[in-house]
């Protein structure tokens, strides 16, 4: 059996993994647009021309090369589960039911045990936790130690550019540029796990969807609420858990007219040694003025490190901190299409038409009812925020989701075409109130299982 794995990301890595697993025989050849020199959407070639809405997720979100994404961000394992969807479609209620199958089996993969409840804290609100991969596991493709793996081929620095497709609608064969020459390649199976709207696009460009444009959303985010003292609201405790390197992080999450949306707490914003560190750990970045901001505050770069190894807790600098509401954008008119300008590669870029939905002040304004009747039935003090809505997405707040996703159930998904599975959020109806990636990797598994023979 010879299968192609378009995109070394999560998805490509996780892909890779289960495939190993289950036919350790296979011969597998991965096609990464970049190499171990983890790049921009500029860096690597691409464009996209943002219209509307200043959606900056493309090119500050995502990322090439062997990992992906996972190499500068890392991920958050949080996967549905009953309480995510009041009304789920049949679709959506099936991937749930795949993710409460295959919960323990994903949580295993990153030896994480899944001892972690939901807890509803108000008639309409529950909380859910998850794990930050720790930064040396961060990256997929290393963690899985993709290249080191038997029967699989990796071809960098190819781009791929379009898919053939026969009547039955099964695929022939992949064309993509290596080095200024266009080749083509034909397998038994393929896993198109090239990112969202990469994926999208050749789909496009292959005249693989029947419009012209594919509808998209993604989450929303404000910040909203500064609070005061401790990390506690009621007895739940919101304060970043250290396990290792990983961290552990607890959100609130509802649902308003089926949108989900959930409040977050972020820590130490204001606190320039934690977000030098994070520049440093995140973005590679270290330069005289960074080891002088860190040198300036040295007092609390102490406290820092005794909260992180011996309290085993991410310290909260002034014990201020605050909650922001992301909520999912409904989808409406959100598309992307192909357009005339050309690319390095010489092929379309990308035209990403966003806006911000008419009802989604309502929803805020209903969500932050919610979140501050919490707040103040377990007398924690805060202070409203003054901010915008922010569509300027980037590390753990880019999720596109409502791409192609009117599948009736998983079936008709995974039989979309007769020998290629699409995986990457946007095949999800809802993003719901996680950070969706591993809430995808549960069909991977069915798939296999279910498909390959």
């Amino acid at each position: 059996m010879n299968i192609a794995v378009i995109g070394a990301g999560a998805y490509g890595s996780y892909t890779i993994d289960v495939l190993q697993n289950k036919y350790p025989d296979a011969k597998i050849t991965l096609f990464e647009v970049g190499n171990k020199h983890i790049k921009t959407e500029e860096e690597i070639g691409f464009k996209s021309n943002i219209l509307n809405a200043p959606y900056a997720g493309l090119s500050k979100g995502r990322y090439f090369g062997f990992g992906g994404s996972t190499a500068k961000w890392g991920g958050q394992i949080l996967l549905f589960s009953k309480n995510d969807f009041k009304q789920p479609s049949p679709f959506l209620k099936e991937i749930v039911d795949l993710n409460e199958k295959y919960r323990e089996q994903v949580f295993s993969k990153f030896t994480i045990q899944n001892a972690f409840t939901e807890n509803y804290i108000s008639e309409n609100l529950f909380t859910k936790t998850g794990v930050w991969l720790g930064y040396f596991n961060r990256n997929l493709f290393k963690y899985f130690k993709i290249a080191k793996r038997k029967n699989v081929t990796i071809i960098s620095l190819a781009r791929v550019i379009k898919m053939e497709i026969a009547d039955d609608k099964s695929v022939n064969r992949i064309i993509y540029i290596q080095n200024g020459v266009q080749k083509e390649a034909g397998f038994d199976y393929y896993f198109l796990t090239a990112g969202a709207f990469e994926s999208h696009r050749i789909l496009l460009n292959s005249g693989l969807v029947k419009d012209k444009q594919i509808s998209f959303s993604d989450h929303l985010s404000q910040k909203i609420f500064k609070i005061k003292g401790s990390t506690k609201i009621g007895s739940d405790d919101f304060a970043f858990k250290v396990n290792g390197t990983s961290l552990i992080t607890k959100r609130i999450i509802g649902e308003i007219d089926g949108v989900s949306f959930f409040a977050n707490p972020i820590f130490n914003s204001e606190f320039p040694f934690f977000q030098n560190l994070k520049k440093i750990l995140f973005k590679q970045e270290i330069n005289f003025k960074i080891i002088k901001s860190v040198i300036a505050d040295i007092q609390s770069c102490f406290a820092f490190g005794w909260s992180f190894l011996i309290k085993n807790q991410i310290y909260v600098y002034k014990n201020e901190w605050y909650l922001y509401i992301d909520i999912e954008n409904p989808i409406g008119k959100n598309t992307i299409s192909l357009c005339e300008q050309l690319d390095k590669y010489n092929d379309h870029s990308l035209n990403v038409d966003f806006k911000i939905d008419n009802n989604v002040l309502r929803l805020y304004e209903n969500a932050k009812e919610q979140i501050k009747e919490l707040l103040i039935k377990h007398q924690v003090q805060f202070e409203e925020c003054n901010s915008q809505i922010d569509v300027e997405k980037s590390e753990d707040t880019y999720h596109p989701f409502g791409m192609l996703c009117n599948f009736s159930s998983c079936s008709e998904y995974f039989n979309q075409y007769k020998n290629m599975l699409v995986v990457n959020t946007g095949i999800l109806p809802r993003a719901g109130g996680i950070n969706p990636t591993a809430a995808v990797f549960p069909l991977i598994e069915e798939y296999v299982s279910r498909n390959l023979n």
